[in-house]
This record gives C-alpha cells, sequence and structure tokens, in this order.
C-alpha cells in the first residue's frame, strides 16, 4: 500500500524515523533529530501530523528531557495503581472509603 500512496509512504516514514530516534542511545543526537521530526511534520501534508509536530514543539523540552533521563519510568506507580484496582474490584460490597483505604495499605505492605 505504502508503494501506491505518496502520504501513506510519508506517514509510515515519519512513524519508523520517530521509532528510531526514540531507540537512539545518543542525547545530542535524539535532540537534534527530534528537532528536524519535527520540521519534517509541519512540512508533511498529512494533517494528523501537524497536529503531532504542534503538541510535539509544545513539549520538546520534556520530551528531550525524557530522551536524557532513560532511567527513571514510572512503572512501580503503574504496580500500585494496578494492585489497588484489583483490590477495588474483589473488594465489592465495602461502601465505605475508610475501610478500604484501610484495606489498600494493608495489602501494599
Amino acid at each position: 500500500m505504502i508503494f501506491y500512496n505518496e502520504d501513506l509512504r510519508k506517514a509510515h516514514h515519519l512513524k519508523e524515523w520517530f521509532y528510531s530516534i526514540c531507540q537512539n542511545r545518543k542525547y545530542s543526537e535524539q535532540r537534534r533529530q527530534f528537532r528536524l521530526w519535527i520540521q519534517e511534520a509541519e512540512s508533511c501534508r498529512v494533517a494528523e501530523f501537524h497536529k503531532v509536530a504542534k503538541c510535539y514543539q509544545n513539549w520538546a523540552r520534556e520530551i528531550c528531557a525524557a530522551f536524557k533521563h532513560t532511567d527513571i519510568t514510572n512503572g512501580t506507580t503503574e504496580g500500585f495503581n494496578n494492585r489497588i484496582k484489583v483490590l477495588k474490584r474483589t473488594s465489592y460490597g465495602i461502601h465505605r472509603f475508610e475501610r478500604l483505604r484501610t484495606r489498600i495499605l494493608m495489602a501494599m505492605n
């Protein structure tokens, strides 16, 4: 399909390019490529990429910080959230917030 449609080919190229930027381990190169990617997405004929480019431009500093600090994740927080959701699901019938809170605190220890 991408061989027959120029917009689809461009979208695929931008997607793959962004994946390669994320996989790159050199921060300075990531930052440079990211800025180029935004410029390319802004000039693309695919309207959806204009929205993405504008969003990435607004959040460029934060996105570049995420490239730099790859050792920081929210995995622990997501794990706690998942455990709390499971407790809420299995605690059907607990109507008082304090009891649910106590059960969550007991389970997390």
